[in-house]
């Protein structure tokens, strides 16, 4: 089985840095012309089937994707992005103002620690994980699938299958539209490339924290 994970294209919250979480969000021009490009790359993958978060990004996403690949997508809340609380629609800047010494401490240990009244990595995780669970169940090796969701929600997955050291976990970039490439071979996922972004005729470059959320 082979899973491309598709973050959403650009929204007008993330062109102002501003967390997002569950809070929804319209894509900007940009965000659907780079939901369109990721939609050109993937009708020549072969998918078979798409899913998408129930966030409003992810959805406009993958139906521009499942036009150009003649899929209508799932939907599912299993992949929505991270809940930040009471930090949701506010930028870094205001965040450190009100909760400076709160943030340090979730930037240092997000899998364990939350925005107030918001979720831990930890938790995405186990949602993304049910929904790799229900795939292996539903589908057979060799198919392809396609899943519209979140930077912080594929960040999380890739820092579990790449095994990687906590200080690790901010150095993984998601891209707004970015493609990242998962196989299933024997008995788990192997990361086969992340943050593709070749199709939208871009290369990668460093951000910051709030550029994925």
């Amino acid at each position: 089985m082979e899973l491309y994970l598709i973050r959403h294209g650009e929204t007008e919250s993330n062109r102002e840095k501003r967390y997002q979480g569950w809070s929804e969000s319209t894509l900007s021009q940009k965000g659907v012309r780079q939901a369109e490009m990721a939609g050109f790359f993937l009708a020549g993958q072969n998918i078979e089937e798409l899913y998408c978060s129930d966030l409003k990004r992810a959805a406009a996403t993958a139906r521009v994707i499942g036009a150009c690949c003649g899929l209508e997508p799932a939907v599912t809340p299993l992949l929505r992005e991270i809940n930040f609380g009471q930090w949701e629609g506010l930028t870094y800047d205001q965040i450190e103002a009100e909760w400076g010494e709160q943030i340090s401490l979730w930037l240092d240990d997000p899998f364990n620690r939350s925005a107030p009244g918001g979720e831990t990595l930890d938790q995405v995780f186990e949602r993304m994980e049910s929904f790799l669970d229900h795939l292996l169940v539903e589908y057979r090796p060799g198919q392809r699938i396609a899943a519209v969701t979140h930077g912080g929600a594929i960040r999380a997955v890739l820092y579990r299958v790449l095994d990687l050291g906590l200080n690790s976990f901010w150095d993984i970039k998601i891209d707004n539209a970015s493609i990242s490439l998962l196989s299933r071979t024997r008995d788990r996922f192997e990361v086969v490339y992340y943050n593709r972004v070749h199709h939208l005729g871009t290369q990668n470059e460093k951000g910051d924290p709030a550029d994925d959320l």
